[in-house]
This record gives structure tokens, sequence and C-alpha cells, in this order.
């Protein structure tokens, strides 16, 4: 099962690749992003040993889709 925060008509969209946890300083996005630091990353991120800064999300924040049975036992 999904959620309204994966749910895509393909299904959960994750795992998906993409930049790190990161924000925009100022009004401007192409330019302005900073990484988070690596310590306040969560756990369902994943980075890539290749592409330093990228990775894949790999579950859902919200409901744990699509790895929910392995998370609903913690």
């Amino acid at each position: 099962m999904t959620c309204e925060h994966c749910d895509t008509p393909d299904g959960c969209a994750y795992p998906i690749y993409g930049l790190a946890p990161h924000k925009h300083l100022g009004n401007e996005m192409i330019g302005s992003t900073v990484l988070e630091p690596k310590d306040q990353w969560p756990d369902n991120f994943v980075e890539d040993p290749e592409s330093p800064g990228c990775g894949v999300y790999t579950e859902c924040p919200e409901c744990g889709a699509p790895n929910k049975p392995e998370k609903e036992k913690t």
C-alpha cells in the first residue's frame, strides 16, 4: 500500500534516485542549493558512492512503502 505522499499512477514512487537532503538559500532555485549535513540525513537515504551528494531514497518517510512490512516490525 502507498499513501498520498508516495502514490503515483504506476504505484509507489520509491525507491527514487535524487539529490541528498538539501535546502535553497534565498528565492533562487538554481545556484542556491546547499546540502544538509550528512548527520541529519534520514535513514531512508543512501548516498551513491560514485556520485557524492546524490543517492537513493529507499522508502516513503510517511508510510514506509515499498518496505512497509519491515518498517512495521520495528
